[in-house]
Formats: C-alpha cells, sequence, structure tokens
C-alpha cells in the first residue's frame, strides 16, 4: 500500500515538474516572440525616412521683378523637421507676387520676398512707378487722428497772386490770394509719428505724411511745399475715383460769387 501510494506522489510530481517545465518553455518562448518584435519595431523607426510634407521651391533662378507662375516652382518633400519656419506653403499664395529679390533654384519661397510682404522693406513696397514722399504734418486734417494709413486725400493750396511789373517804373502788383485745387486721390502710404516703441510702432503726434504718388506729382508736392502758400488736405471718399472738377477761386471771383450776389 505504501509502495503504491508512493508511486502516486513520484507521478503527480513527474506530472507538475513536466507541467511547469512547458509552462516556462511557453512564457520564454513568448518573451522571445515580444523581443524580437520590439528589436523590429525599432529597426523600423530607426531606418524609416521621416515624414515629409510638399513645400513650393524654385523651378530654376529668379531674378526680381519676376511674376510668379505656376511654371515658376515645383514641389519639393522636406522632412518636418527641416522646413524652414518662414517658407510658404500655400501655393494659393505664390501665384502672381512680384519678387523683389533674387531667388535660387530650389530655395523656398518667404513672404519679405515678394513686393509689399510683411517683414519686407518700405523701398520693396512701392508700387511699380511709384515714389514715397514725406509731407510735414502742416494743416488741422493731418494733425487729427482721422487720417488712417491707406486713405486718400486732396490737396488744396492758397497763394497769392501777383501781376508781374514792367520794369523797376512798374513793381509787381498784389492781386490778393487765389484757392485752388490741385493733386487728387492722393494715397496715405503710412502716417510717420514722434515716439518709436520697442515693437516698432509708432506712436504720439504725427510729423509727417508718406505719401505714394507718381514721380511728376511728387514735383507738384514738392513746389506746394516750399511755395510759402497754406496748404490743407481733405479727405477722400473711398467711392470717388474720378477727380473733380472745381475752379479756383479769388477775390474777385468769390465777391461775384458770394458778395455781390446778395446784393
Amino acid at each position: 500500500m505504501s509502495r503504491r501510494r508512493g508511486w502516486i506522489f513520484f507521478v503527480v510530481g513527474l506530472a507538475l515538474a513536466l507541467g511547469t517545465g512547458v509552462l516556462v518553455f511557453i512564457f520564454l518562448q513568448r518573451q522571445a516572440v515580444i523581443a524580437e518584435q520590439q528589436s523590429r519595431q525599432a529597426a523600423l523607426e530607426k531606418y524609416a525616412p521621416p515624414p515629409t510634407m510638399p513645400i513650393a521651391v524654385a523651378a530654376r533662378p529668379l531674378e526680381a521683378g519676376t511674376t510668379l507662375t505656376p511654371n515658376d516652382y515645383v514641389m519639393k518633400e522636406f522632412p518636418l523637421d527641416l522646413v524652414p519656419i518662414q517658407a510658404i506653403t500655400d501655393t494659393t499664395k505664390l501665384d502672381n507676387q512680384m519678387l523683389v529679390r533674387h531667388v535660387g533654384q530650389g530655395e523656398t519661397f518667404q513672404t519679405a520676398q515678394f513686393l509689399g510682404g510683411q517683414g519686407s522693406s518700405i523701398s520693396q513696397q512701392i508700387k511699380k512707378g511709384y515714389v514715397l514722399f514725406a509731407f510735414p504734418i502742416i494743416d488741422l486734417m493731418s494733425q487729427s487722428n482721422v487720417l488712417q494709413e491707406g486713405d486718400h486725400i486732396d490737396l488744396y493750396i492758397t497763394l497769392p497772386l501777383k501781376e508781374l511789373g514792367k520794369g523797376q517804373d512798374q513793381p509787381d502788383k498784389d492781386l490778393g490770394k487765389a484757392t485752388a485745387l490741385t493733386l487728387q486721390n492722393i494715397e496715405v502710404f503710412k502716417i510717420l509719428r514722434s515716439v518709436k516703441q520697442q515693437d516698432d510702432k509708432e506712436e504720439g503726434a504725427p510729423t509727417a505724411l508718406l505719401c505714394s504718388v507718381t514721380p511728376s506729382d511728387a514735383v507738384i508736392l514738392k513746389y506746394a511745399k516750399d511755395s510759402g502758400g497754406t496748404i490743407d488736405f481733405a479727405l477722400r471718399s473711398p467711392a470717388d475715383k474720378d477727380p473733380f472738377t472745381t475752379p479756383w477761386i479769388d477775390p474777385l471771383e468769390f465777391s461775384r460769387r458770394y458778395l455781390l450776389s446778395q446784393q
């Protein structure tokens, strides 16, 4: 009886040992599979190409003054961590833009490279065929805070009239003063102010109007500024694009219209 019981214990112990061995083998096999999978994943992450995004680059060397068309750029894949911060990623912002500086082949595009782009110098924001003329603040309209950058104004000037004499015996004759509407639809490009803050924003009282005009109109502005006449600007409605037709006024015309007509 005791021998039989001993065999039973032996068989049970052997079965338990075999079962434990099988479980250990299965566990080790599973760990080996997990380790192999982790190794494969690490290898894939190590050698897999980084994620990219398409960026427009110059298809060929482009000179300043070029107006971009879809033929001037191609798409190139850039790794996400190598995409230039200032690079333009939206191609709809490229078409019909004028370059103000040279762009090499394969170079990305940035806002500052285009006419009027943010971050570009003031000279790069001037429209072709125009110049910027600084006109000092001398009238009430300009001194107020009514004018804003982008507004359009008209220039009125009052000057003394004189009839030129015919020699020393006949000196110039004073004919009073006359007022006329001269330049019209002048664009206020920028209002210069007396104080510049750390972020380059200007505050304080206005000191000059930076006007966008043609070179011929700049000559007229220059003469008006130096003439010694009385100058006033009038703010113009954006809806009025065509020039106004207004006669000049002198003492005789003023009297005829507003004084003599009352008698």
